[in-house]
């Protein structure tokens, strides 16, 4: 199991759009039923015959010609203009901005390399894959396999999206994350859901997540200073509130070494509060000096400070819930917070749970839907189809019965799928 390494998109109807109105007001001055060119423009096996690279553009706008009985008009809607979408090219420039490879794969024709010459695309992504240089065009399973030999990359590195729900079909044999593209919000939720959050590249997620830890080391030492140390924690069996405390210390001082490059010290103070609230301020104020980007070995991919702020804002988050429970306390989880724990727990720990085995892979995709909170969490299994399982609640509780802090039949989510999948997910050891 691997983190997203490459986004790969379709280009017509996702990178530039052609215009109906024009192929209808040539239709029009021809006197042809509407409809009537693409019917026959894009029904096989002309259309399979140039997009394997069997003939060329202008061969295939002649036989159009033809079959409508109107070469003229065919020859009009070869010219037709298109536009570039702009704000899926910004999001592709952020990708690349953001270490990511990005690159296009469409049904084309030997017209592509001028087409899409005419702006600038390959200044905007590393690679531009035609079906008419390949042999294979999309859904065919070879056409996706080119493109990741081609890359280097594996099946599970790669997200893609294509405006056709049938051409998905291939990626998705390969094991790729896909996304049936209806317009850009949707595309950035979804690449958000995969665990691609773009809003680090600019810090500003970054400097929200230290602001959110923060605040989640005050509730810990809020806690340490009026709850009863030896109160047992309920959803860490064995342990008092002064052993969660420990652990909690015990991991910021470990996640500063590895953010620093230095091994820390234990902190001084006597008191379990304040030797808490020292080592928390070391760590806090260490992610405040960096950047997002700044490199460092971190517990998954990438290895840089931003993956710190993140992982110890959920690790303080949850054990401040512990907290909270054991001294009685109703805690609760922030939605937009809770629900990218989720993506964290199934797109980057469980990962790593698979990757040092701990835990043997799941051939099942799980996906996790939140109506309080915007994206989704996929589960990726090995068996490369969709998913058998969709799992829809409240983001706080997801969170939990993933952490293992409540059963699933405590909370309210709906289940439409194979049942039997989720509890087989549920049942593997999917966070450390």
């Amino acid at each position: 199991m691997t983190g997203i390494r490459a986004v790969l998109f379709d280009l017509d109807g996702v990178i530039r759009h052609f215009h109906p109105e024009h192929v209808a007001a040539i239709e029009r001055a021809h006197d042809l039923a509407p409809g009537t060119i693409e019917a026959v423009a894009f029904a096989a096996p002309l259309i399979d015959e140039v997009t394997t690279g069997r003939i060329t553009r202008a061969e295939w706008v002649r036989a159009v010609g033809e079959r409508i009985g109107d070469p003229a008009a065919a020859e009009a809607w070869g010219r037709q203009p298109f536009t570039p979408d702009a704000e899926v090219l910004a999001l592709a420039d952020e990708l690349r901005a953001a270490g990511y490879t990005t690159a296009v794969l469409t049904n084309g024709t030997d017209g592509i390399p001028a087409e899409v010459a005419s702006f600038g695309l390959h200044d905007r992504v590393d690679a531009v894959f035609s079906s008419h240089e390949i042999g294979f065009a999309k859904p065919d399973v070879r056409a996706f396999r080119h493109v990741l030999d081609a890359l280097d990359l594996d099946g599970p590195e790669v997200f893609f999206t294509d405006d056709s729900e049938r051409k998905l079909a291939g990626a998705e044999e390969l094991g790729m994350r896909v996304h049936h593209f209806t317009g850009v919000d949707g595309l950035r939720a979804a690449l958000r859901s995969s665990g691609i959050d773009l809003t680090d590249a600019g810090g500003s997620t970054y400097r929200a997540r230290i602001d959110l830890l923060a605040e989640a080391v005050d509730g810990f030492e809020a806690v340490l200073r009026s709850g009863d140390h030896s109160a047992a924690v309920p959803s860490c069996p064995g342990w008092t509130l002064t052993d969660l405390a420990g652990h909690l210390t015990d991991v910021h001082r470990w996640a500063l070494g590895q953010l620093t490059g230095t091994e820390q010290e234990a902190p001084e103070p006597a008191d379990l509060a304040d030797r808490f609230r020292a080592g928390a301020d070391r760590l806090v104020a260490a992610l405040r000096g960096r950047a997002a980007d700044a490199a460092c070995s971190a517990i998954y991919p990438p290895d840089t400070a931003g993956t710190w702020a993140r992982r110890q804002l959920h690790e303080t988050t949850i054990h401040l819930w512990d907290a909270q429970q054991a001294v009685g306390g109703k805690p609760r989880l922030q939605a937009d917070t809770a629900a990218d724990g989720v993506r964290e727990v199934v797109g980057d720990l469980y990962p790593r749970q698979v990757r040092l085995g701990r835990v043997d892979p799941l051939s099942e995709t799980v996906v996790f839907r939140f109506p309080d909170a915007d994206g989704e969490a996929e589960l990726v299994g090995t068996a490369g189809a969709g998913p058998t399982v969709r799992v829809t609640g409240r983001a706080e509780d997801l969170l939990l019965v993933l952490w293992g802090r409540r059963p699933l039949d405590a909370v309210a989510v709906t289940i439409d799928g194979d049942r039997s999948a989720l509890d087989q997910a549920l049942a593997t050891k999917l966070v450390p």
